[in-house]
């Protein structure tokens, strides 16, 4: 599988959106890196976040759907990724100007929360969406249509009922249809996934004095998971733990990786001709040094 499938399926099909899309997102990098500003002890929401939904959702869909999919909803796919976690970078004023609207229009916004950055980071898909809507201009996205599909889907990368027909049916646009069902599906699994050290801010950006218990469990979580992979039937976490003590929490987000799969896997088959082939979520033990020499830790002698 190509790194870049949906890019390269976009660019050959539709040069033009290509184009809006490379232009787009050299405008994100600097806005991406701001959710450290707010969160400056929470795993990476940065452009390499983004680039690493995007390879696992071109192992989620495979070569032979991608090229079921219109340009546009390669598209609508790439912009998602990008910009699912915008909400976390959205400035103060934006949160004034866009917690009015939640007010009005969500029963569950929390109003006794004080605290900014958490109501921003309980609701961020929902800043995602507003953020997208106010700001689409900027991003040149050509029509209304994939302004939508833009927005449901990066709401949809959590919490959203993606069986919910009135919110996530297909968007007709001039080319055919938008199926945001299933591009919401293969988004949200596909950022579940990305639970590998590399997202640890401490191993990006250097050492960092973390005085906040439970996200010093979450950092040594990642820490604990190697790396990804994606075969066409499983979803394998290549893990070492740090400790005995991560074992179990190790085990419990492979459960949680297991239910964000098979949701995301009955969505694709309810709501459209597409599918999810993956069927488990699988933990391997990561071997140290040369692989296979027998002096090698692995997770069965943590």
């Amino acid at each position: 599988m190509e790194a870049f499938y949906l890019e390269k399926r976009l660019k050959e099909k539709n040069p033009d959106l290509h184009k809006r899309m490379t232009d787009g997102i050299s405008v994100l990098y600097t806005m991406l890196n701001k959710y450290a500003v707010r969160f400056p002890y929470y795993t990476d929401h940065s452009m390499l976040h983004s680039m690493d939904i995007i390879e696992f959702c071109n192992e989620l869909i495979g070569p032979e759907q991608i090229q079921k999919l219109l340009p546009e909803e390669c598209y609508v796919l790439l912009m998602g990724a990008y910009l699912h976690d915008i909400g976390m970078c959205i400035s103060h004023k934006d949160f004034l100007e866009f917690s009015e609207t939640l007010e009005r229009t969500k029963q569950e916004f929390p109003h006794k929360i004080d605290n900014e950055s958490e109501i921003v980071r309980l609701f961020h898909q929902e800043y995602s969406g507003l953020f997208i809507n106010k700001y689409a201009d900027l991003f040149d996205i050509p029509e209304p249509g994939l302004v939508k599909a833009i927005i449901q889907i990066s709401r949809g990368h959590r919490k959203a009922d993606l069986f919910d027909k009135d919110e996530y049916g297909d968007i007709n646009i001039k080319s055919g249809s938008i199926r945001t069902s299933y591009l919401s599906a293969v988004l949200r699994l596909a950022d579940e996934m990305d639970v590998a050290s590399t997202r640890n801010p401490e191993l990006l950006f250097g050492s960092l004095s973390i005085d906040v218990e439970n996200q010093k469990k979450v950092f040594g979580i990642h820490e604990s998971i190697q790396r990804v992979e994606v075969k066409d039937d499983m979803i394998i976490l290549y893990s070492m733990p740090k400790s005995q003590e991560y074992i179990p929490m190790v085990w419990n987000l492979s459960q949680k990786i297991q239910d964000n799969l098979d949701y995301c896997r009955t969505v694709a088959e309810k709501t459209s001709d597409l599918r999810i082939s993956q069927t488990k979520v699988v933990i391997k033990p990561e071997k140290v040094g040369n692989p296979g020499t027998k002096d090698s830790f692995t997770w069965n002698n943590v």
